[in-house]
């Protein structure tokens, strides 16, 4: 059975082991090591599956069940092919080895090379849940009781309530100042002296207690009372009672505020400015019985005298207050009492500007939003908006006109200051394009105030191309471009709605200076669209030919506009002078679609497509113009002009461009010799 070469080792095993004599026992016992075998590398590949999979696998949330055993040894030991072999896991005694009995073969084998048995069979693995992450537990809220103790612990309360203290404190030092003194109740001079007494005793008080570090939140509501009832006591003496001349009044109180309100320099206290300003924007105009130049001359004087304590510091929220403070009552003369003087209203609302504005460079190096103070500073120009109701037009464009021009100087020169990025200039420029343009509206109207906003187009975007070169105003290029479109689309809206469409089929729609208004209004505009087109076309990369285009449409509209209104103003406003302006615009249609396709034919790909596609279009709507509404409005001569003109140009196009065509196939692809027949 196993061949020749398999007899010298069956007598061996024979010799060896005389219970295996026969070759059935020794082909049992050999079957019994190829089983234990195969049941011991089954084991071995089985634990080492499970190790890869436990390096190899996230952890599961809850820890599964331990891997299965591995299949035990047989406990009868197989007998050995050599006599000292000893099993394992078995103690080696002599003993009787009894004859393994033959067991059932699972596959076949050849008489020369037995197959193992096949691997003992697994049990399945027992369901494990998937990994689900377990949300960490809500912190349970935190009653109110314990965040108010909190909050007293952090000095929340008593800040909170120190602020009321001072709010309180200071209607009180109002009531006694005015109602005490409408009652009767004591003499002026008591109330007067008792307020300064308070003031001076709370500030004493407050500074005293504030040599300590830990104590000042408290001491701060202590001297902002006092120097707040100082400069209410003071108001009063000079409103109420008239004991201080107002230019004494003012004086006092400048140093009043400097001087009381180094304190909250020297603490570095935010809040203790704020309670202060707030206070004395709220109620002094109880005192003074409105806005009237008294308040208004106060509270600029108190916000000029109080910069200083806030350089070096960012305070941007006293800088708002200051800034609140005078500029509302300049809002409500405006708006409520414009019988004030013209000339301090003037001169008030240009130093609240000024003040703002140099406010805001003095502040912007400590300051982290920069832009923010700049927004700031640019509310105060809402007064002048309206200071036409006090000043009078001319003054208030004046004013504006001013403004404008040092807004704009400081925007282009202002990136050397410190602290100023291009954010706050765009905010100064944006600011000098309002006022600019309300200047325009103070004193003009219609086409004049539509000659103003083309103009101011014009100048935007000229400053527009040299700021690409400039050194100090090359970031401002993107703001200016959009600045002088937003004029330029003003203009075009403007000259819409003061008549210019109805002049295109009336003759006498527009008397004879409004037209000469228009023609000025068309050239600066179509000035405007040309360095608009430029500019943009010169930023825009691939996206030039597109702005060309656009560009190239809002011209020809503006010239349509300004080849009728010619022509009306040529003809004295009769009906020949509107028919040959109409005349001119159908031929100045066909002639900038010529230039277009012209232009077309040095291009290639996509740029091509859409230059034919817009010069098309424009010769479609050329000759649509010449038969829907050109031969029915025109006679005689212009009739005649319009339709040769028109016709030769579209022949002249056309041969030309067949031409040009047809050279061009020539040189890319030469023509096929023709084919010959062979017999």
């Amino acid at each position: 059975m196993f061949g020749d070469d398999a007899e010298p080792t069956l007598e061996y095993m024979t010799a060896t082991n005389p219970l295996d004599a026969t070759p059935a026992g020794a082909l049992d016992r050999i079957r019994g090591e190829f089983a234990d075998i195969s049941r011991r590398m089954t084991t071995v590949s089985t634990e080492l599956t499970e190790l890869q999979r436990l390096i190899t696998a996230p952890a599961p949330a809850v820890p599964g069940p331990p891997p299965p055993p591995s299949t035990p040894y047989p406990s009868t030991p197989y007998p050995s092919t050599t006599a000292g072999f000893v099993p394992p896991n078995v103690v080696s005694t002599p003993r009787h080895v009894p004859p393994v009995p033959p067991q059932p073969r699972l596959f076949p084998a050849t008489a020369a090379h037995p197959y193992p048995g096949p691997p003992a069979h697994l049990p399945p693995r027992p369901y494990a849940p998937p990994f689900t992450p377990v949300p960490a537990p809500r912190k349970p809220s935190t009653p109110l009781s314990e965040r108010i103790a909190a909050a007293t612990e952090r000095g929340l309360i008593g800040k909170i309530l120190a602020g009321v203290g001072v709010a309180i404190t200071l209607i009180g030092v109002v009531l006694l100042l005015v109602l005490a003194a409408q009652a009767g109740v004591l003499r002026p001079e008591i109330r007067v002296a008792g307020g300064a007494v308070l003031a001076a005793v709370l500030f004493g008080l407050g500074v005293w207690l504030g040599g300590k570090p830990e104590k000042r939140s408290g001491a701060s509501a202590l001297v902002a009372t006092g120097v707040a009832a100082a400069l209410f006591d003071v108001l009063a003496a000079t409103a109420i009672y008239h004991w201080l001349p107002a230019y004494a009044a003012i004086v006092v109180a400048a140093v009043i505020a400097a001087g009381g309100l180094r304190v909250a320099h020297v603490w570095s206290s935010q809040a203790l400015g704020l309670m202060v300003s707030i206070p004395l924007m709220a109620l002094a105009p109880f005192l003074t019985g409105g806005a009237d130049e008294l308040l208004i001359g106060f509270l600029l004087v108190y916000v000029a005298a109080t910069l200083w304590i806030q350089l070096g510091r960012n305070w941007i929220a006293m800088h708002a207050v200051n800034t609140a403070a005078s500029t509302l009552p300049l809002l409500f003369v405006v708006v409520f009492t414009p019988e004030v003087d013209r000339w301090f209203f003037t001169v008030a609302v240009v130093t609240n500007v000024v003040l703002a504005v140099g406010s805001s460079i003095a502040l912007m190096p400590s300051s982290r939003e920069p832009i923010v103070a700049a927004l700031i500073a640019a509310v105060s120009i809402i007064p002048m908006i309206g200071a036409a109701n006090v000043t009078g037009e001319i003054v208030a464009a004046s004013i504006l006109g001013g403004i404008t021009v040092v807004l704009v100087l400081i925007a282009l020169a202002g990136a050397g200051l410190p602290g100023v990025n291009r954010e706050v200039r765009v905010v100064w420029l944006s600011s000098a394009a309002v006022t600019a343009l309300t200047a325009a509206g103070t004193v003009l109207d219609g086409f004049g105030m539509s000659v103003a906003v083309a103009g101011i187009a014009v100048v935007t975007g000229i400053a527009a191309v040299t700021a690409v070169t400039s050194v100090s105003a090359k970031d401002l290029g993107v703001p200016l471009r959009i600045i002088a479109t937003v004029f330029t689309g003003l203009a075009l809206l403007s000259t819409a709605a003061s008549g210019s469409l109805a002049q295109l089929f009336v003759v006498d729609a527009l008397p004879t200076s409004e037209q000469v208004l228009l023609l000025v209004v068309v050239a600066l505009t179509l000035a405007a669209v040309a360095v608009l087109t430029y500019t943009w076309g010169q930023a825009a990369g691939h996206q030039q030919q597109t702005i060309a285009i656009v560009g190239s449409l809002f011209a020809l509209w503006l010239v349509t506009l300004g080849c009728v209104g010619l022509g009306t103003l040529i003809g004295a406003g009769t009906d020949a002078g509107i028919r040959g302006g109409h005349a001119a615009a159908t031929i100045v249609w066909v002639l900038a679609a010529a230039v277009g396709l012209l232009w077309a034919r040095r291009q290639r790909g996509g740029s091509r497509a859409v230059t034919l596609t817009a010069s098309l279009a424009v010769i479609a709507a050329a000759v649509a113009k010449l038969f829907l509404f050109d031969l029915a409005a025109l006679d005689g001569v212009f009739r005649v002009i319009a339709f040769i003109v028109v016709g030769l140009l579209l022949l002249s196009l056309g041969v030309a461009y067949a031409q040009s065509l047809s050279s061009d196939e020539r040189d890319g692809h030469p023509v096929a010799a023709p084919l010959t027949r062979h017999n």
